[in-house]
């Protein structure tokens, strides 16, 4: 794969801030969008009864953002028939966003509008205590914003609970409450990456396993944390000591966490053993990767798997 969260956005990563002055269940704010990009114009008050919106904030520049992509695509066409709207908003110029858009095509199959002044990312993001993106919102039929999260991370059974009529509201504030102290936790992990990441810059770097055993640690088993530790180890431009051993033992322990059913996972995986010269392992690695890629990924990851045949 060309991308991977970089850690401070990684799933579940970006998150509150220790006091949100919103709540689930308050109204909706009306979308203040100076453009709609693709699809057709959105309004929350017209929906009103009728329809479940998904507001996701995204920006072309941002990789977890583009590796959300397929998976609202998946959703909307899953969800399009049971009264569900995704709308991704960007606060990027339409400069930047219609030729992204439209190179994307169908992979990007859902509303893309950009925001007006911010004024839709402050009545929301802001209201909520977000700060990373992307980060998604869902407004029940009631008008009312009834979740928010990544999109790759419970989004699905959200959406799922909301149109069946399940979903517990006081359930659901309970657990956005407690994200809180999650957050505390990965602020700390994120400030000890950093150190590390900053060391490996270094040609001559010393003493890394010093400062990466303890981001294992602090991982928690969270598949992927260790993912996207592993994946900028080996990737990132920014390192210049690459301790493609320990990314390895990493990226095994993050196809452990997600019992080998995450395809990003094995092919991180697959690349540091094949980093490590461990060819035939890669390779078969990567066909598990494969195996498990959505349609949007699948073609990147064959190209990556014929390239470890092609080596071996």
């Amino acid at each position: 794969m060309k991308l991977r969260p970089l850690l401070a956005a990684a799933l579940g990563l970006a998150g509150t801030l220790v006091l949100n002055a919103a709540k689930l269940g308050d109204p909706a704010k009306p979308l203040t969008l100076a453009k709609t990009v693709k699809g057709d114009a959105v309004d929350l008050a017209a929906g009103k009864g009728k329809q479940v919106y998904v507001v996701e904030f995204w920006a072309t520049w941002c990789p977890p953002c583009r590796d959300s992509i397929p998976h609202l695509t998946e959703l909307q066409k899953k969800f399009k028939d049971k009264g569900v709207t995704i709308v991704g908003i960007s606060d990027e110029t339409a400069a930047k966003v219609e030729p992204f858009v439209k190179k994307m095509a169908e992979k990007m199959d859902y509303v893309v509008a950009l925001d007006s002044d911010r004024k839709t990312s402050g009545d929301y993001m802001g209201a909520y205590g977000q700060n990373g993106i992307p980060t998604a919102f869902i407004v029940d039929k009631q008008g009312r914003v009834a979740w928010v999260g990544h999109p790759m991370s419970g989004l699905d059974t959200a959406i799922e609970e909301i149109v069946a009529g399940t979903y517990d509201m006081v359930a659901a504030q309970k657990e956005f409450d407690g994200r809180a102290a999650k957050q505390a936790k990965m602020q700390e992990l994120n400030s000890a990456f950093m150190k590390y990441m900053q060391a490996a810059s270094k040609s001559d770097a010393k003493g890394l396993a010093e400062l990466g055993n303890p981001l294992v640690a602090m991982a928690d088993k969270d598949p992927q944390i260790l993912n996207a530790i592993a994946w900028n180890i080996l990737t990132s431009p920014q390192v210049k000591t690459r301790d493609t051993d320990f990314a390895m033992n990493v990226a095994k322990a993050a196809v452990a966490a997600s019992k080998e059913k995450d395809p990003a996972i094995l092919d991180t995986y697959a690349r540091a053993l094949f980093d490590n010269g461990k060819k035939s392992e890669a390779v078969a690695q990567q066909r598990k990767a494969v195996a498990l890629a959505p349609a949007a990924q699948k073609a990147e990851m064959e190209a990556t798997l014929k390239k470890y045949q092609d080596a071996k």
